[in-house]
C-alpha cells in the first residue's frame, strides 16, 4: 500500500498536538501504541531521514512539548504535492519504507562529478595544486654555481640589430618564437594575428622569429622577407629540432646584446597561440609596473609613465611556464627525445623541474643568470630542459602556471583563447587565424564579451576540462 505525504505528515502534526496536551498520559500510551502518539511513531518509521528533514518535522529527543507551526504549514505544503503527478510518495519496501526520488540520483552523480572535476584541477597534473608545490622548489635548490666561460654560439647571419630599436622605450615583453625556414606560412599566420599586437595593456610589445639555416632547396627568401618585416633573426647552424638548444641560446644572447631593456622574454614556437594582453596582464600581477599606469593612465602617457618609474630598477626573477615534474630522459636510440648515458647518467636520476618549451617567460634578470652557467651545464638537445638545468645550476626555480598550455591543445573557444588561457599548443597556420578572429569577433560596434557569467566562474577549470573532453 502506499502512504500519502499529507497523512503521514498530518498524523504526526496530530501527533504533537496531542503531546501538547496530554503529555505524560500520551508518553505511556504511545508505548502502548493505543494512541494518536502510536500513529505518530508507526508513520515515523515508515518514513526515512531525508523525508523527515523535507518536512521540517524530524523527531525529537523527549523533553518539554514545543508547539511547531511549520508542521501545519508543511503538511499542507506536502498534501499539495502529493496530489501532483509524480509527486514524492513514501512506498514500503519490507521492514522500512524507501523514498522514491527520481533525481536523486542524477543529483548525486552529478554533485560527485563536480567534486572529482574540482580535485582533478587542484591536484591533478597542471593543476593549481602545482602552482603551490613549485614555491617551495627556491628552498629545495642547492647554492648557485659559479659563473662559466663564454658560451660558444654560432655567429648570426641576419642580426636585425635594430629590431629592438625604435621610438619610445624598449619592449615590455619580448617575444622570440623558434622557426623553420620553410614554415612561411605559420610565420604569416602570427604576424596577421596576436603577433601583429605591438602594446598590450599600455605597453610596448615585440615579437621576432628564431630559425637556423635551411637543409631543403626550395625554401622562402629569407633576406627579403626580413627587409619586408624587420622579425627576422638567423643564426649560422643547420635548422633541425636536435639545434633547439642552439637556437634559444642564439636568441637570448641577441636580446642581452641588442635589447638590454626588455624586461620579460617569451619563448615559444611557431604552432601557439599567444594571449599577448592577457599574458602582459599576468606579468604585471606577478610584479610589473607603476601604480600610475594601473590607475588608469592612457595608453602612450602610462608606457612612459611605467617605463620612468622602472628605469635603472632591476626586474626580479622569474622562470614562468608548465612545469614538468620528475621526468627522466629517454634511452631509445632514434628517438626524438633521445639523450644518451654520456650527456646525462642515470645515477643523476630524473631531469630537475623545467618549463614546457611551448612557452615559457623568463625576466631580463633570468637571461643574465642563465647565460652565465649555461656553458657550466650538459649540452642537452632538449632546450626546455636545457633551459631548466641552466636555471637550477644558477639557483632559480620554474613557476608553474596553469594558464600557460604547455603541450595541451585546446578546441578554440571565444572565451577560454580570450580571458584563461595565455598560450594554446598544436595551432596550424587556419587555426591561428580562426583563433585570431575569434577572439577579435565584434558584437555591433563594440567588443563582443569572452565569456558568460557562469563561464566566468568556472575559469580556466571549463577549459581544461574541454580540452580533457577532445583528447
Amino acid at each position: 500500500m502506499r502512504l500519502g505525504l499529507g497523512q503521514v505528515c498530518g498524523a504526526r502534526c496530530l501527533a504533537t498536538s496531542g503531546r501538547q496536551r496530554h503529555d505524560g498520559k500520551a508518553a505511556g500510551e504511545g508505548r502502548d501504541g493505543g494512541s494518536e502518539l502510536g500513529v505518530r511513531a508507526a508513520a515515523r518509521k515508515r518514513v526515512t531521514g531525508p523525508l523527515r528533514w523535507a518536512w521540517g518535522c524530524a523527531s525529537r529527543s523527549a523533553g518539554p512539548p514545543v508547539h511547531r507551526p511549520p508542521c501545519l504549514l508543511g503538511s499542507s505544503w506536502l498534501g499539495l504535492l502529493a496530489s501532483a503527478p509524480g509527486a514524492l510518495t513514501v512506498v514500503p519496501a519490507g521492514p522500512r519504507a524507501r523514498l522514491a526520488m527520481p533525481l536523486g540520483l542524477f543529483r548525486r552523480l552529478l554533485l560527485a562529478a563536480l567534486l572529482l572535476v574540482i580535485v582533478w584541477t587542484l591536484f591533478g597534473p597542471s593543476g593549481f595544486g602545482e602552482e603551490l608545490l613549485s614555491l617551495s622548489l627556491a628552498s629545495l635548490l642547492p647554492a648557485p654555481a659559479s659563473p662559466g666561460p663564454p658560451l660558444a654560439l654560432p655567429r648570426l647571419l641576419i642580426p636585425n640589430p635594430q629590431a629592438c630599436g625604435g621610438p619610445g622605450p624598449p619592449p615590455f615583453l619580448l617575444v622570440l618564437v623558434c622557426t623553420a625556414p620553410e614554415h612561411l606560412s605559420q610565420r604569416r599566420a602570427i604576424r596577421g594575428s596576436w603577433g601583429a599586437i605591438r602594446e598590450a595593456r599600455g605597453f610596448r610589445v615585440q615579437t621576432l622569429f628564431l630559425l637556423g639555416e635551411p637543409t631543403g632547396q626550395h625554401v622562402p627568401d629569407l633576406a627579403s622577407e626580413s627587409a619586408a618585416h624587420k622579425d627576422i633573426l638567423q643564426a649560422a647552424f643547420q635548422d633541425s629540432y636536435r639545434n633547439l638548444t642552439l637556437k634559444t641560446l642564439s636568441g637570448l644572447n641577441w636580446v642581452r646584446k641588442y635589447c638590454p631593456g626588455a624586461r620579460y622574454i617569451l619563448k615559444t614556437d611557431d604552432d601557439v597561440y599567444v594571449n599577448v594582453p592577457e599574458l602582459v596582464s599576468e606579468l604585471i600581477q606577478r610584479g610589473g609596473p607603476s601604480e600610475r599606469w594601473q590607475k588608469g593612465r592612457g595608453p602612450q602617457e602610462g608606457t612612459t609613465a611605467a617605463h620612468e618609474e622602472h628605469q635603472g630598477q632591476a626586474v626580479p626573477l622569474l622562470y614562468l611556464g608548465r612545469v614538468h615534474w620528475r621526468v627522466s630522459p629517454t634511452r631509445t636510440p632514434g628517438a626524438r627525445h633521445h639523450v644518451s648515458e654520456e650527456l646525462w647518467p642515470e645515477t643523476w636520476g630524473p631531469f630537475p623541474p623545467y618549463a614546457s618549451g611551448t612557452g615559457y617567460v623568463l625576466s631580463a634578470s633570468a637571461v643574465h643568470l642563465i647565460l652565465k652557467v649555461a656553458s657550466r651545464a650538459p649540452h642537452l638537445p632538449l632546450e626546455d630542459v636545457f633551459v631548466g638545468v641552466s636555471a637550477r645550476r644558477g639557483g632559480l626555480a620554474p613557476t608553474h602556471c596553469v594558464k600557460l598550455a604547455g603541450a595541451t591543445h585546446y578546441p578554440l573557444d571565444r572565451c577560454c583563447y580570450g580571458k584563461f588561457l595565455l598560450t594554446s599548443h598544436r595551432l596550424d597556420p587556419w587555426k591561428m587565424q580562426e583563433a585570431w578572429k575569434l577572439v577579435n569577433r565584434l558584437h555591433g560596434e563594440s567588443a563582443e564579451p569572452f565569456c558568460s557569467w557562469p563561464q566566468a566562474f568556472l575559469g580556466v577549470l571549463r577549459c581544461r576540462f574541454i580540452a580533457w573532453l577532445n583528447s
